[in-house]
């Protein structure tokens, strides 16, 4: 690993994890996209992606929810603040909402247990319209093969 690269990680501590999930029939082709932002100045620092095959929504959702997570915590980041625009996955891993069918249970535990890796997490529900980025990465991420992954 390129030590000036470490160093950085080390200095990293806030970033917000914007995340979207796309499903092209509902269940349908699926991609999965994030977008890290410096908490300071809200510029773009990374992009994830990921081709999921065929899933619902609401599994895109997630997925793209966990991918970012998983990147952050990667990179070194300690608080993240998330938006998304999917109420379901935002109330359901706040414990607002159940998640009653077990693939969308697992999916939200995944999502507790990276968060609860963080010194800070809290993810808040977004209007669509402010989830643009994260919505163009999920659905460029459609397009790739299942489980095929970027990053920028």
């Amino acid at each position: 690993m390129d030590s000036s690269r470490s160093t950085r990680n080390f200095a990293k501590k806030d970033c917000i994890i914007e995340f979207d999930g796309a499903s092209k029939g509902n269940p349908g082709r699926a991609g999965a996209g994030a977008v890290i932002r410096d908490a300071h100045d809200n510029s773009v620092l990374h992009r994830v992606q990921e081709g999921l095959g065929t899933a619902t929504n609401n599994v895109a959702e997630y997925r793209a929810l966990n991918r970012g997570l998983e990147f952050a915590l990667s990179e070194g980041y300690r608080n993240v603040q998330v938006q998304g625009d999917s109420q379901l996955v935002c109330k359901q891993v706040r414990g607002e909402w159940k998640a009653n069918h077990p693939q969308m249970a697992e999916l939200r535990n995944q999502a507790r247990e990276l968060g609860s890796q963080f010194n800070t997490f809290d993810i808040q529900h977004i209007p669509r319209e402010s989830n643009s980025a994260a919505d163009a990465q999920a659905n460029q991420a459609a397009n790739l093969a299942q489980g095929e992954r970027k990053y920028y």
